[in-house]
């Protein structure tokens, strides 16, 4: 996994939703949530190539058949296999040809060609690049701006293919980018890599395909491939992860029967309290009690030795670096939170400063007072950081120090010495970095259990040490949280400490609080019983399992490579699952990271017969209306107008009450604020424009129940049509109506007949008659299919 650093949204097509989940794969597996990988080198190397080209010029000259050194592809080529990929970028112009200067760290193990595209629309000027592979010709990642996409293709289009149809063209895509896969070669990942992924009401429907390929036929999870098709049936973008390490022999010389009892003998699991609101604000977020996996329980087995493998080096997990479960001790002084008023940007300074080093020769560059981000949000975080003016030019900002302080109690949050990593590192390194010895194992535990013991309030009776991760030249220990003897999923604290002694990192996370906590500790499910149901639904797979390509901090990345191993997968049969976690009093799997939906949609129970039961059966369908626990959506209950908000943001986002959108304190509106049920519904509304903008002296009143000539006038700021809706306020704008006389906003009643969205009521409109979850859902349903069918409905880059 590498970080891109790349900021006009470059592309690699994982959504947010599979990130996420690759990422708890990889918590999971390892066991060491709230580890980051910081991404602190310098992003060119020495050497690289770039031949981009301002100004007008043909793009031929942007582009040559000039192959530099350590390639085997000209960049002209690179861009020809691009647009023979994807057609469309024939309207597009190249923009730029960079050769070997990667936008992620650590930088892939290979040589790649970034080549820029620009389209100029009037004064908008829009870029984005995509990636080729130099030693292969392979095309590696491209994706295509959805503004480009609507311009090029027409707008006004039936075709709604199935997820099933739109395959087919992820398959041709798939087959085009690597000519020589074969059939067999490939295995569909289905839905697993991002489970909590839900169609939305509005806008066009995307579907995203995973592929993990086939080395010697077995499946690697290093060659994975994500292609993305709209429900038109274009594709709108590939990404493809690779690797150039050797691959070891596909023969294991263990039977899967011997890996079994390996896996049966260490597997062990753990009561935790875990949020199922992972994505959500933090804010009144609840926990429940789960089992997850212990230690490494979930890790590879290689299929040679049968070895446990470290996911982060490749290397066997030895017993003194996996889960220690260790008391933290030490003889240093405990966090005293700081008391009176709030801290100054001075005293901010002096609580870093007095747990870690900030060189004489490094100034404080920047200081900002910001919203809170962690455990209690009403607080204030300074941000601060240092620059060292005296280092050699070219590490440029890659020797900053950055630091974060809570500006109430004066905890210090992180802290992050970011330097330049490459080959020439030992040669600029500075001479009292040099001279400092070689601490061991044992002193830098000591030196990072000190560490959090003097920032982290009660470290020593909540934070056990569950892990040291060991790289060649730094060691990073993982402490893990326990309140009432009981781990806090997600709440960590980690330091890294370098060989010559200096904490580089220093990292936590600190969420729960003990009324967020269930007041019952004593689990439904016993531990044997979750032991045995997690064995009963983990089997083993041959598998080339990928290990390391990671930064931990400012230490060297960790080189990438792959072991033949056997890795656990459920009966889902992914090998991204791993983040299925056992509710210890109901007995139910859940995700870590979000929801299931096909497995916790609730079937509507009160709708059967309804009048409009195909309208509300499809606005369960795609989340706009949540059933309760019994099944009942209440379909003649009348609405409120933060009914029809909740409504028109779930029909942009249905997972916006999954997602964490913000923590900030902003008053949106008098009667709307961040403690409201209606508060990130407002949020989405603002951004899409589809209310006015946010004003804190105005009242939105969304407790008011709406009616039916209300409804019609929100329907014309949705639509862009509020203006021309003024030209028809006359009673002969609403014709056949019997009860026009009675309507104030006559043109936006009108509009909403023309456009069938409010038909009229045996001859009449009833405008103060109130709006039902019923009419409501009739009322989206019709909107959704007028998409593509008017100038201005859905039709912008807004979308979610």
């Amino acid at each position: 996994m590498s970080w891109d650093w790349n900021m006009n949204g470059r592309l690699k097509t994982f959504t947010a939703k599979a990130a996420a989940t690759a990422m708890a794969t990889l918590l999971l597996t390892t066991q060491v949530p709230g580890l980051t990988g910081s991404a602190s080198a310098a992003k060119a190397e020495a050497g690289s190539v770039n031949e981009a080209v301002s100004g007008e010029i043909d793009q031929l000259e942007i582009t040559s058949n000039d192959v530099p050194e350590g390639a085997k592809i000209s960049s002209r080529q690179a861009a020809e296999n691009i647009v023979k990929l994807f057609p469309l970028l024939k309207k597009a112009t190249i923009s730029s040809a960079n050769f070997d200067v990667s936008n992620s760290y650590p930088p892939p193990d290979y040589k790649v060609w970034d080549i820029g595209f620009q389209i100029v629309q009037g004064n908008h000027t829009m870029g984005f690049s995509a990636n080729v592979h130099a030693g292969t010709g392979e095309v590696l990642s491209v994706h295509l701006p959805s503004e480009f996409v609507e311009s090029q293709l027409s707008s006004v289009s039936d075709v709604q293919l199935t997820k099933e149809e739109a395959e087919k063209t992820a398959l041709e895509l798939l087959h085009q980018a690597i000519p020589e896969l074969q059939e067999g070669q490939y295995v569909p990942l289905g839905d697993m890599v991002s489970p909590v992924e839900q169609q939305a009401l509005f806008g066009r429907n995307e579907y995203q395909f995973v592929y993990n390929l086939k080395h010697d036929g077995v499946v690697s999870d290093a060659e994975t491939v994500y292609i993305t098709v709209d429900e038109r049936g274009q594709a709108t973008s590939y990404s493809r992860s690779t690797i150039s390490a050797k691959y070891p022999s596909s023969k294991p010389r263990a039977s899967e029967e011997q890996a079994r009892q390996v896996f049966e003998d260490g597997f062990d699991v753990e009561l935790a309290y875990i949020s199922k609101e992972q994505w959500s604000s933090r804010q009144g977020q609840k926990y429940v009690l789960g089992y997850l996996p212990k230690g490494d329980s979930m890790g590879p087995i290689n299929a040679n030795t049968l070895d446990r493998i470290d996911v982060m080096t490749g290397k066997a997990v030895e017993k003194s670096s996996s889960q220690q479960n260790k008391k933290v001790t030490g003889n240093g002084p405990a966090f005293v939170a700081a008391s009176g008023q709030r801290l100054n940007v001075q005293q901010a300074v002096e609580r870093v400063a007095a747990n870690f080093d900030i060189p004489k020769d490094y100034k404080l560059e920047h200081s900002q007072l910001t919203k809170g981000y962690y455990s209690n949000m009403n607080n204030q975080v300074w941000s601060l950081s240092w620059s060292n003016r005296n280092a050699n030019i070219s590490y440029m900002f890659m020797r900053d120090i950055s630091a974060q302080v809570d500006a109430v109690t004066g905890q210090v949050y992180s802290y992050n010495l970011m330097q330049r990593v490459g080959p020439e590192m030992g040669q600029e390194k500075p001479p009292q970095e040099k001279e400092k010895k070689t601490v061991t194992s044992q002193q830098a535990e000591k030196l990072a259990m000190n560490t959090i013991i003097a920032t982290v309030p009660q470290a020593k009776e909540q934070y056990q040490l569950a892990r040291m991760i060991e790289v060649d030249d730094a060691r990073t220990f993982v402490f893990q949280r326990y309140l009432n003897g009981i781990r806090v999923q997600d709440d960590t604290a980690q330091v890294q400490v370098k060989n010559n002694g200096d904490i580089t990192e220093f990292y936590t996370r600190l969420a729960a609080s003990p009324e967020q906590l269930p007041a019952d500790i004593t689990p439904a499910i016993s531990y044997e019983k979750a032991k045995e149901l997690y064995l009963k639904k983990y089997t083993l797979t041959l598998n080339y399992a990928r290990y390391g390509g990671y930064g931990l901090g400012s230490s060297e990345p960790v080189p990438a490579g792959v072991n033949l191993a056997y890795v656990p997968v459920s009966d889902k049969k992914s090998l991204y699952n791993l983040n299925v976690l056992l509710d210890a009093n109901t007995g139910q799997w859940f995700f870590m990271y979000g929801l299931d939906h096909t497995a916790s949609q609730i079937e509507p129970t009160d709708i059967a017969g309804h009048i409009a039961e195909s309208a509300l059966r499809n606005m369960s369908k795609h989340k706009v209306l949540i059933a309760d626990e019994q099944g009942r959506v209440f379909p003649d209950r009348v609405i409120t107008r933060g009914d029809w908000f909740n409504y028109l943001a779930r029909a942009i986002n249905p997972n916006m009450d999954m997602y964490y959108n913000s923590d900030s304190n902003e008053k949106l509106f008098a009667d709307v604020m961040i403690e409201s049920p209606y508060y990130k519904a407002v949020k989405v509304l603002i951004d899409q424009r589809w209310i006015g903008g946010a004003d804190p002296e105005k009242q939105l009143k969304p407790e008011e129940e709406m009616t039916r000539e209300e409804l019609a006038v929100l329907l014309m700021r949705i639509l862009r049509y509020e203006k021309l809706a003024g030209f028809y306020m006359q009673p002969s704008d609403l014709p056949n109506i019997a009860d026009a006389s009675a309507i104030n906003n006559k043109g936006a009643v009108s509009l909403s007949l023309k456009l069938g969205l409010l038909p009229s009521i045996e001859g009449r409109f009833m405008p103060a008659r109130k709006v039902t979850v019923a009419e409501a859902s009739q009322v989206l349903e019709r909107l959704a299919k007028l998409q593509g069918k008017t100038d201005t409905f859905m039709t912008g880059s807004r979308l979610y």
